[in-house]
């Protein structure tokens, strides 16, 4: 949307609930969803409105050719877009303002903002339900069942829906929970330097919660959203039958090599817990200075930061982290480093090549299973790289050992299980001793090798402190409240 347009249906959004009455006759209008969508020319919908203590209500301005009823008896609003968009003033959206006033001549107003959407796309329709949803295409209003858990039929007996955080303001818009359990949400136009809309989808991540009737979450969901779709561009099957995504999971792309600090810090992708569904955020610098999180909003703009909490019988528990899906669980060596309190659970994200209930991924993709990684290494060019030309990637051109195929991964890091602090430093043993961050962290679904109280992992590192001296395993034992990457793979 143009900058106008934004700090238009921003300023509309805050005069919901916005009265301007005479102190002895308040009254009040308010949309419980700001947003109308209708998906071709010519078509209607109808909305609902609150109203207190209001005599007379009317639409005082409609805009882009549109028309607008108000009806007080039945609280509703009907817009229809124009005829067509060769109509005099026709616009794809509109800003329709409703005018009140009370039986003593109060009065009060709201807006609200109407679209002609490309389509309505039901995300979990047949049976595709899934944790983690991709959303690729703007001018979209999507939906999903928000009554079921994962990628089962298990039901939830969701009252409302909310966003937990997202990585843009107006990432997601219009969130709403219809009379079907679903959850309703609009996806606009991505907007250049100088706020003027393009053509593409806003790339970013957002995380989504159901509620009961007490306040409590149920389960939440990832809408991971990318301009290209991560599930089919630059995907590729390696030589051991493994398809693999080209990014992480959560990223906006995957940097393959580039010595670009934007592009870099795009390949970062989300966090994971191992076992949990639900992402910790990226750094919010490429270089990880101050060890800052990415800045993330509520629904009402405000800053969202993780939480902390130790592990303890309470706390580290599966039930406790569906609950509390925005709080990493730290631990120490007496708990065995694990967020999980006492006994292990080593199939929380499914084995080999099942998908499991808490599994992260998107539907028809999974984390990799343990030997999946195995095809992979570091090759002699690689190896033997300049250090000053290494450094610049942040990440590693692994290497199909049977096809002989390059892969790029980022060096995203990890973050610690004792603290949740983004740890992926190699430093210079000379003054200044600048920070390198280069080492990967990638998740498999296995439990440990060495020993039943960690997990598996596929782990390299460039040495920027003692030369070049590079590490790779594709199946290294790691402690499982270390939130770290995940390269999602093609269920077959």
């Amino acid at each position: 949307m143009s900058k106008f347009f934004k700090i238009f249906a921003i300023a509309a959004i805050a005069m919901l609930s916005a009265v301007s009455c005479k102190k002895d006759d308040s009254c009040r209008v308010s949309f419980p969803v700001a947003g109308a969508f209708v998906n071709d020319w010519g078509e209607s919908a109808t909305v609902t409105f609150n109203a207190i203590n209001v005599k007379n209500i009317s639409v005082t301005s409609v805009t882009g050719g549109w028309s607008a009823e108000v009806d007080l008896a039945s609280r509703t609003v009907t817009v229809t877009a124009p005829e067509s968009e060769d109509a005099e003033g026709a616009a794809l959206t509109s800003n329709i303002t409703l005018s009140a006033t009370s039986p003593k001549g109060g009065s009060a107003g709201a807006v609200l903002v109407a679209y002609i959407v490309d389509a309505t796309v039901d995300l979990s329709a047949d049976g595709a339900q899934s944790n983690c949803y991709v959303v690729t295409q703007p001018n979209m209003k999507y939906r999903f069942n928000a009554k079921v858990k994962g990628e089962t039929s298990e039901t939830l007996a969701t009252s409302s829906i909310g966003i937990l955080w997202q990585s843009e303001s107006d990432l997601i818009r219009y969130l709403n929970l219809d009379a079907d359990g679903y959850a309703n949400f609009y996806m606009g136009y991505a907007e250049d330097e100088d706020g003027n809309e393009t053509t593409g989808i806003t790339d970013g991540n957002a995380l989504i919660a159901a509620y009961d009737n007490a306040g409590n979450i149920l389960w939440s969901w990832h809408v991971w959203s990318a301009g290209k779709d991560p599930r089919t561009d630059g995907v590729a099957t390696y030589s051991n039958g493994v398809t693999f995504m080209a990014r992480n999971l959560g990223a906006i792309a995957n940097p393959n090599g580039s010595t670009d600090t934007d592009t870099i810090h795009d390949g970062y992708g989300l966090y994971y817990q191992w076992g949990r569904k639900d992402p910790f955020l990226r750094p919010e610098y490429y270089d990880c200075a101050r060890n800052a999180d990415e800045t993330v909003y509520d629904v009402d703009g405000g800053y969202v930061y993780v939480s902390y909490e130790a592990s303890t019988a309470e706390t580290g528990t599966v039930e406790y982290t569906v609950k509390h899906p925005t709080t990493f669980i730290t631990s120490n060596s007496e708990n065995d480093c694990d967020w999980l309190y006492g006994t292990r659970n080593d199939t929380l994200w499914g084995t080999g090549g099942e998908k499991s209930l808490y599994d992260p991924c998107p539907k028809g993709w999974r984390v990799p299973a343990k030997n999946d990684f195995a095809v992979l290494d570091i090759a002699e060019a690689e190896d033997n790289m300049n250090l000053d030309e290494a450094k610049k990637l942040y990440g590693w051109q692994l290497t199909d050992i049977g096809s002989g195929q390059k892969y790029f991964y980022p060096g995203s890091g990890y973050r610690s299980y004792f603290d949740g602090i983004l740890s992926n430093m190699n430093y210079k043993d000379e003054y200044p001793y600048t920070p390198m961050p280069w080492v990967g962290y990638y998740w498999t679904n296995a439990a440990g090798s060495a020993t039943a109280t960690k997990a598996n992992a596929m782990f390299f590192d460039l040495n920027t402190s003692r030369a070049v001296i590079n590490a790779f395993n594709a199946t290294s034992d790691q402690y499982r409240a270390n939130a770290m990457q995940i390269r999602c793979v093609k269920v077959r």
